[in-house]
This record gives C-alpha cells, structure tokens and sequence, in this order.
C-alpha cells in the first residue's frame, strides 16, 4: 500500500517538469508552481513600514480595515494602546453586479472559498511602481457567462506626505481604484457596475483550519452606527462622502464619468452598500478613499483632494528610497526577483510604532498574529533583512528586546525573572516560548558580526553577555525533574507544553554560539568563558539527547532498515502525532550545531518524515492538524519551520535542497501576491516563510555560516540561474566579512561559466572556495578573467 500511496503522490509532485533546468535533473519556478494546487484564502497586508495599522486585502479584493484586530490572546489583554481604535474599522466587501443589483441576502454563516471562485483570486503587485500598488481583477459575470467587461482594482496605502511613519499616530489611508481594464470589442456591456458592501471587520473568521477560514457570518456583517451619504464637486469631479453620526467621514467615493450610491438594504437596517457605476470604456474609474478609522471631515477632504495619482507619485518617493547598504538580487528568473522585492516590503509593512512610547517592533503576521512571537518575527531579522542589508530598519526593531530585557519570565516552573533574559514585551506578549530568548540573542549577535556598527556593537555588549549568563545559570540548575546540563522544562510552543524540548535548546544553542562569535569579535573578557559553556552545553545535549532517542519506538523504512522515531524532547510530554513533532522537533537540530547533518539520529529523522509511516495516514485533503510528513521537502504543517532544508544544506544534499527552496517559493507564500503562510489555506500574512526561503537562496550562493571563518561561492546555486541569456547578479551582499558584490552566467556557446567576484572585505576570511555549479556541458570557469578548469572547488586569493 505504501508503495502505492508514494506513486500517487510522486506522480501528481511531478506534473510541469518541462523547464531546461528541471530537464537537466533539477527543479526551477516553472517546475515548482505545479507541485502544489494553488493557494486559497489568501489575505496581503496592504499598509506602511512601522504604521501600527496595516489593511488586509482578501483575494477577492474585500478590504479589511480593522484597527484592532488581536485584542487578546487566551483571554489575556494585549496592545492596549490600540484599544481606543476598537470597533472603529471597516470591511468594504467587493462584488461585481451584472444588472446593478445588490447580491442576495445571506442567513447563514458560509466560507469565501465556497462560492465559484474556490478561494482563489487574480491578484498581483504592479511593478511598475516603486510603491506596493495591489492589483485585484474582477471580471463582470452574468448567470450563465460574463458582461464583456473587466473591472481592475488598485490600492495602495499613504499617509499624508507620503512617509516615513514617525510616531505610529500618523492618520493612514487606503486608495482604491476600480477602472475599467477591458472592453470586449465584440460584444460587451454599456457600462460596468461594482458593489461594495460597507460593514463591520466582526464578521470575517480567521482559523488555521482552512475549512473554517475566511468564513463570513452574516448576523455580524451590518455596519455598526448608521452613516449618510454627502457630495461635493471639484471641478468635473464629484466626491460622494459616506459620514459617520459624528460627523466623521467613513469613506469618499471620486469620479468624473459614474456615480456612487449609498444602497441600504432595508430602512434602518445598516446594510450598507456603495454602488460604483461607471460607462464600460476602457479608462473609465471611480476611486475611493478609506481611513483606516473614521477621519475628521478636513483632513480626508485634504487626502481626497490630493487625488489617487498623486498620493501615488508620493508613495512611489517614499518607496524608492533604499538604503546605502540594501543588497540588489536579480537572477535569470523574474518570478524569484519578485518575490525577493515582495518579502522585504512585506517584512517592512509588518511592523509597528507604538503611538503612546514610539517602541518599534517587527510583528509576526498581519491581521490574525497582529503581535509578537519573537522566535518567527526574528526569523524575518536574521533570515531575511539583515542579509539584505536593510540593517538600521533592523537594528531599530530589534532595540525593543534590549529595552525590555529581563522583564519577563522564562515559561517555566524552575525560572524566576533574570536581568539576562530576552522575551516579548508584555504590551506584545502572545504565547512566550523559552526559543524567544535564543532567537533574540542570535539576531542580535549577527546583526553586530553582519554591520560591524560599533554604536550597535557599544549599546548591546552587555545585554548579550547578561543574556549568555542567563544560560549559564538556567543550564546549571538542578531543582528540576528533567535532564541535566541542558535547560531546564519550559514552554517551547503554542501547546503550552512545559518539557525539555529540542526546540528550546536548539535556539538558544544557537544564539549562545553566535553571541560567542560576536564577544571574540570585540576582544570582550567574557569570550573565552562562553565559548567553554557553548562547547559544554553542546556536550551536556548531545548525551542527553542520544539516552533520550535510545527510547523511541522504532519503524521500518521502505530498503527493509531499522530506523528510530527519535524524539522532539529530552523529558517531558513528546506529542508525535502533533504537527509540531515536525515543526519544532528534531529537524532543527542541524541547523542549530547541535547534531552534525549527517548524524545517524538526524537521518533517521529525516527519512521519517520524508517516507516514514505518517504517510500512511496523511490525507492530502485535510487541513495541517494531522500527522505530519514532508511534501517536497516541506512540512504538511507550517512551512516556515521546514528545517530539513538547513539539513540538506548542511549535508550538501543539493537535490533536496533545492526541492524544498522552490517548494517555499510555490507552496509556502502566494504565487500571486508572496504573503507568507502559517498553513496553507489557512493563516497568511507572516514573513518567516518567505523569510526562510531567501535565507535558503542566500546560502547556495554566499555562504559564510558553513565553514567558520570561510566564505564559500556557488555551493548549491540553482542550475536555473546559471544562464547563457541573463546573468545572476548579487550585489552588496552583507557576510560576516563585509560586503560582497557576485554575478555569473554562462558564455554563449555554455562552455564557459564566467564569475565576478569584488569582496570589500572588512576582515579576510581564511578561505574563500568557490563550487561549480553542475552545468551540462562547462568546461571552464573564468573568475575575474583568470581561467581555471571546470573540476573540484576553486580556492580564491582572498
């Protein structure tokens, strides 16, 4: 049966291989896009860097404007500071009507994804704009076909002046504009007719279960206070004001050639609709202006009259302006490109300034993880911006850990508060993991070996060092049940779980490793200390860990071999049929430096959930709360933590490494619009998933984390980019070393594949080695003009 069940799955994972590098044995874009089926309840964050408010823009075009949205976590208050703000947002509901209708009245509670769309929508980002301008298509349907007619929707955020947000107080818009994209020149309607549904944010479900996701309830849909309708003209251009009982303006509806009518559904009823008409001529538009809460009635007059264009032209200013320092990565493949552009600004957008103190803090979603998590949200710092030298965005959202460090307490029964120990401030606190504390300790530390910023390097000496001897201490104790010499129990997840779990240990090895690195970099006195408790700790787990697994129950692979189930904790409760076995369990550990790649222990746990008996039971329909395996060498769970990538990397398994590089691409953030997953289908809008797939793609082209003190060129660089047509260009790439500027392709004959290689270094590495991509047909390699042959690694002159 199981033989059958791989075939199945194998058979459908391989439809679209037909690209050329696909065909010389390895997967590009193209092959990847059809490994899965396409994404369904996409929601994209829509906003501006460190705003407190961000819009979510639903596949369909629906726009979330909720102020608000995570008043609570397991009934614990958070984000007090936005509390003034609640019930003061929108939801604007867009639908297209043939005959100028309104839709039929719902009754009862049904899912988005149930209506013919499936869920998925036609969106995308328009490229020709420095700003992130959010396209949505909607095609004008009748009952049996369609009106001829297109109508696209544009939005984009601004506040006035176009940015940058300085105090989190700063009123912010949302511009829509719905024009009519096209006409069939056959037959088509006279005009075109949008309906937008003006209600309360109350009545969208969110879950991580994607058959409840996106699910409208109907008794909470009506706006919550009655609002009227107003007009003014300006010139040929009428403006038609939706006005709240206060006087404060909803919403303002702009155009020369339409209309737009305020529809209630029944007197008294506050089933609001806002009717857009406008003649089906290709041009023709209507544009709406949305604040986020209700604005006074001068200042939106102020944003209408700026007008859609040119509030665009400032968004673009604002947007255009890069950093000296940011990176610039252009491959032969667009698709990549995008999504590198697309992460970053997401990753931007998804932060906030606290409007009562100016604390800023990258979050870890928008909409649904509207706070911090600070192990993912710091995955977006040391995944993701800071190897693309965005580093004082960084290093000013990274300060709320220092600001705050040794407030809160470890997750744990044996811990009290320590001065050392990083967490989630409370105003942002969700669910604490003891993995923040590493998480924070490791981003930190390579921030300072990434920048060399000596003012960074000035403020957090000392909170690194108080941050290693809370580790020092925590792994001393002996007042507990579980194991010792490695942390004691601690919540590691959102389970709750109090346990020695891997996932804890795993990065909080990792920060103290990397905060080791940073202290000798700095000739600090307490160096040489902590690199003795980092090798101890190392020690201390690794025993631990092997009398642990010597327990686990064992399976058989498919060759006949005896393999173990090896377990995600050392003590404590070890929930192998959660999702998070996967997630937060052993796959981690190489990654880490805690279990060499190919240790027969991480082996072993590779090849569970790559082949093991989980697949049995999975059921590719089901939502992530199932057994957990790897699809194309990503989690069934979440694909953020599909720490097996980092394994292969490790291992130099380039097959699998690649695999699981595009299956992130294709599977674990949206094709359209790059919003990252928690579960596919279900919550979107986090950063870590991209965040984990740009960290994969920076490592198989410059890597300075394999080898310590070495730089290694190439190492597993995608077949897909080493192109006779377009050459891959890395430049002012950030490395522990200093910048690095990398670009190849290949001769036109392919015969040759030409490097240029311009370091700036700061400090040399002992070695810098540059692999040869495995391209049909190379002979030759020329580095910088001086030609070596196409065999082993080329060690480089630093």
């Amino acid at each position: 049966m199981r033989r059958i069940v791989k075939a199945t799955l194998a058979l459908a994972a391989t439809a679209g291989l037909s690209s050329s590098a696909a065909t010389a044995g390895e997967p590009d874009f193209e092959a990847a896009r059809n490994w899965f089926p396409p994404m369904r309840n996409v929601w994209t964050a829509v906003g501006l860097p460190g705003h407190p408010f961000r819009f979510n823009l639903l596949y369909d075009g629906t726009i979330i404007a909720d102020p608000h949205p995570l008043p609570s976590i397991n009934g614990a208050p958070i984000k007090s500071y936005l509390d003034r703000f609640a019930g003061q947002g929108a939801q604007l509901s867009v639908t297209t009507s043939a005959d100028g209708n309104l839709p039929p009245a719902r009754e009862h509670a049904y899912q988005l994804a149930s209506r013919p769309d499936g869920g998925v929508g036609m969106q995308g980002w328009d490229d020709d704009h420095a700003a992130p301008l959010l396209y949505t298509r909607h095609p004008i349907k009748t009952l049996f076909g369609d009106t001829g007619v297109v109508v696209r929707q544009e939005t984009f955020a601004h506040t006035p002046g176009g940015g940058p947000i300085r105090t989190g107080a700063e009123p912010i818009y949302l511009w829509a504009r719905f024009r009519v994209e096209h006409v069939d020149p056959i037959e088509a309607a006279s005009s075109a007719t949008i309906m937008v549904h003006v209600g309360d944010p109350a009545q969208m479900q969110r879950s991580m279960w994607h058959q409840q996701n996106l699910t409208v309830h109907p008794g909470r849909a009506t706006y919550p206070r009655p609002l009227r309708r107003d007009t003014y003209a300006i010139g040929d251009l009428s403006h038609a004001r939706l006005v709240e009982p206060d006087g404060r303006v909803r919403l303002t509806a702009m155009t020369s050639s339409g209309s737009a009518m305020l529809i209630e559904r029944a007197p008294g009823s506050r089933d609001y609709f806002l009717q857009l008409s406008t003649p089906a001529v290709v041009g023709a538009r209507v544009d709406v202006l949305l604040p986020m809460i209700p604005g006074d009635p001068a200042e939106v007059r102020a944003e209408a009259d700026l007008g859609f264009d040119a509030a665009l032209a400032q968004a673009d200013d604002f947007w255009s302006r890069r950093p000296a320092t940011a990176a610039v990565v252009d491959t032969p493949e667009p698709h990549v490109n995008r999504a590198v552009r697309r992460m970053v600004e997401l990753a931007r957008v998804t932060s906030e300034t606290n409007p009562e103190n100016g604390d800023r803090a990258m979050l870890t979603g928008s909409w649904n993880y509207d706070t911090l998590w600070p192990t993912p949200a710091c995955m977006t710092s040391h995944m993701l911006l800071d190897l693309l030298g965005w580093h004082d965005f960084t290093a000013e959202n990274l300060e709320i850990f220092r600001t705050y460090q040794g407030e809160t307490k470890p997750p744990g029964a044996t811990y009290e508060r320590h001065p050392g120990y990083f967490g989630a401030p409370r105003q942002l606190s969700s669910v604490d993991w003891l993995t923040d504390h590493g998480s924070v300790l490791h981003s930190a530390a390579l921030h300072a070996l990434l920048t060399d910023d000596a003012a960074f390097a000035g403020r957090w000496a000392e909170p690194i060092v108080k941050a290693c001897a809370f580790l020092k201490e925590a792994r001393a104790r002996e007042d507990h049940d579980g194991a010792k010499g490695i942390l004691p129990p601690a919540v590691a997840t959102d389970s709750e779980v109090t346990a020695q779990a891997v996932w804890n240990d795993a990065w909080n090895y990792k920060g103290l490793e990397t905060a080791v690195r940073f202290l000798r970099r700095i000739d600090h006195p307490a160096a040489d200390e902590y690199a003795a408790e980092a090798a101890a700790y190392k020690e201390a787990f690794q025993a631990a860990y092997r009398e642990a697994a010597a327990r686990s129950p064992a399976w058989t692979d498919g060759d006949g071999r005896s393999r173990l189930a090896v377990p995600s904790v050392v003590t404590g409760p070890d929930l192998r049929t959660h999702p998070f076995y996967l997630d937060t369990g052993p796959l981690v550990l190489a990654y880490a430096g805690l279990l060499d790649a190919d240790d027969p222990l991480m082996r072993d746990a590779l090849a569970f959930f790559r082949e093991g008996p989980n697949h049995e039971l999975y059921d590719p329909r089901g939502d992530m709360h199932q057994r957990p395996v790897l699809i194309r060498e990503i989690s069934s769970c979440e694909p953020c933590y599909s720490f097996n990538i980092l394994a292969s990397w490790r291992s130099g398994d380039r097959a699998r490494f690649l695999e699981g590089m595009y299956a992130l691409l294709a599977a674990g953030v949206s094709q359209q619009t790059f919003s990252g997953c928690e579960h596919r289908h279900g919550i979107f809008g986090l950063p870590a998933t991209g965040a984990l797939m740009f960290h994969a793609m920076r490592l198989s082209v410059i890597d300075d984390a394999l080898e310590p003190g070495s730089l290694h060129l190439l190492r597993l660089a995608p077949l897909a980019w080493v192109s006779k047509e377009r050459r891959a260009r890395f430049e002012n790439m950030p490395t522990e070393f200093g910048p690095v500027d990398l670009t190849f392709g290949l001769s036109a004959d392919g015969e040759t594949l030409d490097v240029s290689f311009a370091p700036r270094w700061r400090r040399e590495p002992a070695k810098v080695v540059l692999h040869v991509p495995p391209a049909p047909g190379v002979g030759k390699v020329v580095i910088n003009g001086v030609e070596h042959p196409a065999g082993g690694p080329i060690e480089l002159e630093p």
